[in-house]
């Protein structure tokens, strides 16, 4: 009985252990080229992320009458609005529907805005509509030189520009809009900041996209001419995608915000880059004649 016990541990404990213990430097050295791959794979993808940043320093500026003969410009883009993203699909309808040819220059920029503010006020809940309804422009407080929100500054039409570092992009503009700084360093948002006009904002790159996350905002004017409000539970996902030339930004401003919104509402403003510009940042008395 001895004896046999004794084969059986040999035959099970004993020969696996030294097994074990004779290819243990092979198991390391698997083990070892394993994490040497991971490492190098992960420098590999780190490195294309890296390269494929887009190239957003410089001033970017809309489709007004200095930028009009600008070579980035497609015709959907001369046409290029502060509106919805429904509506640029009805621009794509009016410009490339053969029966569409008859409507003139001023009909399709009447059709534009008409259909952006019904699709807006579609979108309202009853007290986003409610605030809209009351708004009166002479309560505008851009009129007292407080600055915009920062809704209103990524909507307005004013040049801007971008300032690129490693751990920051700032955003600056004119008039009233607000310095923006958007952290790119992969930290998230903070528990217990307070709101502001500028909220927080964190971003990170897809591809040749810039996505900016911004919250913390406070109840503010989103633009005058559609007299849309948001509230201080609001938040956004700006996208900025630039094309493969670099002379092209396609912006978008997708706001969620469950007081003022059935559902989020996206605007679009594209961009080209006008490196021949400087902004003009002149302080809102000279602005206004309010010296």
């Amino acid at each position: 009985m001895v004896r046999g016990f004794m084969r059986f541990v040999a035959a099970t404990s004993v020969k696996p252990r030294a097994l074990i213990i004779l290819e243990r430097p092979r198991l390391l050295s698997l083990a070892a080229t394993i994490l040497i791959g991971c490492l190098l794979l992960y420098a590999a993808l780190t490195h294309g992320q890296e390269g494929q940043r887009p190239e957003l320093s410089g001033v970017w500026s809309n489709n007004d009458v200095d930028t009009l003969t600008h070579p980035a410009w497609d015709i959907e883009g001369l046409f290029s609005c502060r509106c919805t993203a429904e509506t640029y699909d009805l621009l794509r309808s009016l410009l490339y529907d053969p029966s569409n040819d008859s409507l003139s220059a001023e009909e399709i920029v009447a059709a534009l805005g008409v259909h952006t503010s019904q699709t807006i006020a579609d979108r309202l809940t009853d007290t986003g509509s409610a605030v809209g309804q009351a708004f009166d422009l002479g309560d505008d407080p851009a009129i007292q030189c407080e600055r915009f929100g920062v809704f209103r500054t990524v909507l307005h039409s004013d040049p801007i520009e971008f300032e690129v570092h490693d751990d920051r992009i700032l955003i600056l503009g004119e008039d009233l809009t607000i310095d923006r700084t958007v952290y790119i360093d992969g930290r998230g948002h903070p528990l217990d900041e307070r709101n502001s006009n500028a909220g927080h904002s964190i971003g990170w790159y897809e591809g040749q996209t810039l996505v900016v996350e911004t919250v913390n905002v406070t109840a503010n004017l989103i633009d005058d001419q559609l007299a849309i409000h948001n509230s201080g539970q609001a938040r956004s996902i700006e996208r900025y995608t630039i094309s493969e030339d670099g002379n092209y930004l396609d912006v978008s401003l997708t706001i969620y915000d469950p007081v003022m919104l059935r559902a989020p509402l996206t605007i679009m403003r594209p961009r080209v880059l006008t490196p021949d510009r400087a902004l003009e940042r002149a302080p809102c008395e000279a602005i206004s004649g309010q010296f």
